[in-house]
């Protein structure tokens, strides 16, 4: 599973495993109790996981990047309860220690402990992480054929053009007055 797939619903608590789209919402799986909804677009955002950052004092944190030091730190520093506001202002400095004590609110922290101890309850905590280690081992080996491949991509593109311009100028020798027909295009809100 990817952190991209898993997404957190405004107005309904836990987090959610993404099983369909429709152009109206999306039909989703919760992770707390395996129930498959669906959820409209009309009266919910949608928020995946993969595009939530915590403040820091320097740039922000990526949510996966926080979730695999939370892992790394768990044995000394465990979650703790969410009713407890200094423990976790504690348990997040363990954690994130350069995270932004201004913008980052202990509702904040609420839902990142929770979200952690859902993600953490399936397991998905270490998938998510080696998900992360395999990323940045093909990109090591990609980085070499970069360079071929944008080479390859500009002499096509450069291929490309003329014939362009020559269906163009074929178009405009013909007359023909009536213009193309418009399609008109409706995609569903994304999920940000």
């Amino acid at each position: 599973m990817d952190i991209a797939e898993i997404v957190a619903v405004t107005g309904v608590p836990g987090l959610f495993k993404v099983s369909a789209r429709r152009n109206d919402g999306l039909i989703v799986t919760s992770l707390l109790d395996d129930k498959t909804q669906f959820l409209s677009g009309r009266t919910h955002l949608f928020s995946t996981l993969d595009n939530i950052t915590i403040f820091t004092t320097d740039e922000p944190a990526i949510l996966k990047d926080v979730l695999a030091s939370i892992k790394k730190i768990e044995g000394k520093h465990p979650v703790p309860d969410v009713k407890d506001d200094a423990k976790l202002k504690a348990w997040l400095e363990a954690a994130l220690p350069n995270y932004d004590k201004e913008k980052v609110h202990v509702s904040d922290m609420k839902k990142l402990a929770k979200w952690y101890n859902i993600l953490n309850g399936k397991n998905l905590i270490e998938e998510l992480t080696a998900d992360k280690k395999a990323e940045e081992a093909t990109e090591g080996n990609e980085d070499g054929g970069d360079k071929e491949k944008k080479e390859v991509k500009k002499e096509t593109s450069a291929k490309k053009e003329p014939k362009a311009k020559a269906i163009k100028s074929d178009k405009s020798s013909k007359g023909s007055s009536k213009p193309a027909p418009v399609k008109k295009i409706t995609t569903p809100r994304k999920a940000s």
